[in-house]
């Protein structure tokens, strides 16, 4: 079991880089709901425009001036609706020191300092370099059904192996993988979402990924754009399963600590920003810990890191979470029954009602915990939404 460690349930924190989910995710509550709330703004701003051109042109009568007044009130509500659907990191490119799917850019594109880099790394990036460690996995970028073409080669000049990588889905744009894996990368045509290579640290520098964008008829280097790098270290649409996963960490974590990476429950001694039990990090090469960095930390190490905090927790929600829709649950019964396994280890027992104990503690009945942080989820997608 992984208790809550607190029992009052603070208040909701919407975090600064939180993505707003696409409206097909949402469940047909929240669809009405937000639907409904546009409705009352649409009809509000049709009747301040409509109010302030009558004050404005009452006196005369400019039928070309009312088309145009008429055709820029339906392309602001228009472009109002659109935009909350659209997330807008989607096209937004990679920049040094965030975090794209858990790993931290460690070095930008275009020009940068090569001093502290190893020999040989070019002053002029023409990708970006991610922290991924040995063996991480790349898939396939693409709608569901499309096929994608890659081409394994080995960069004599210092890129190691590489997987030039081609999307039905995307005819214009060419990705690069560098420095991966010997043997991992798998020449041929590839179902879109599947395992096409892992990263390694073949070539010049320690174990990383650099990912690069190219113009596929010129060849041309662009700026890489997260959602690819997202899709390709995930498998998913950046606006699909990953989202849902951000929202359900979020969730969990303000339920759990309040964001507090570094408290330690007194009960349980469950640890950190989710709360997560001492024995799930495991011993030498297994665990929570190495199953999502591919190496192992102590107690302490996982406290003061909650950066790996976080790729701890997302590896785990996406792997429970996946569980649950290929079981073909609902999107709220599968946030409900992964909170449930995250809360007790057992998905099944997300409507048990029993209050629960741990080491002299009482903690709320799982069947609450589920619903809370479906809730909670909920909350924070309506106000992403509602921005």
């Amino acid at each position: 079991m992984q208790p809550s460690v607190a029992k009052a349930l603070p208040k909701l924190q919407i975090p600064a880089d939180a993505t707003a989910p696409a409206f097909e995710e949402l469940s047909p509550d929240l669809r009405y709901r937000l639907l409904q709330r546009r409705k009352v703004r649409s009809q509000l701003f049709d009747a301040v425009c409509v109010a302030i051109s009558l004050s404005l042109f009452s006196p005369v009568v400019v039928p070309q001036l009312n088309a145009a007044l008429d055709s820029a009130i339906s392309q602001a509500r228009g472009l109002n609706r659109a935009a909350v659907f659209i997330s807008p990191d989607f096209a937004a490119p990679v920049q040094q020191e965030e975090e794209i799917a858990g790993y931290k850019v460690t070095s930008g594109y275009g020009l940068r300092d090569t001093a502290g880099l190893p020999t040989g790394a070019s002053a002029d990036h023409k990708g970006v370099d991610l922290a991924t460690p040995e063996g991480t996995q790349l898939k396939a970028i693409g709608a569901p059904g499309t096929k994608v073409k890659v081409r394994c080669w080995q960069d004599p000049d210092g890129g190691g192996w590489v997987a030039e990588i081609e999307p039905d889905s995307f005819p214009d744009l060419r990705f690069q993988a560098l420095h991966l894996s010997p043997g991992s990368c798998r020449t041929g045509v590839h179902d879109a979402g599947s395992e096409i290579a892992k990263t390694g640290s073949s070539g010049i520098g320690a174990p990383h990924l650099d990912w690069r964008q190219r113009d596929r008829a010129t060849g041309k280097h662009q700026h890489p754009q997260k959602a690819y790098l997202l899709w390709a270290l995930t498998g998913r649409a950046p606006n699909a399963n990953l989202t849902r996963i951000d929202s359900l960490r979020n969730a969990i974590i303000t339920q759990e600590s309040a964001g507090a990476h570094a408290v330690v429950n007194p009960d349980s001694g469950a640890l950190g920003l989710g709360q997560v039990m001492p024995e799930n990090l495991g011993g030498t090469g297994n665990g929570w810990d190495f199953e999502a960095l591919g190496r192992d930390l102590t107690p302490e190490q996982f406290l003061a890191d909650p950066e790996a905090q976080t790729q701890i927790i997302n590896h785990r929600l996406s792997k429970i979470h996946d569980e649950q829709i290929a079981a073909g649950k609902s999107e709220d019964e599968a946030i409900r029954r992964t909170a449930a396994a995250w809360y007790s280890g057992q998905a099944e027992k997300a409507d048990d009602a029993t209050p629960q104990t741990y080491g002299g503690g009482s903690y709320p009945s799982i069947k609450d915990y589920a619903d809370e942080v479906l809730n909670r989820v909920h909350q924070l997608r309506l106000k992403q939404l509602d921005r």
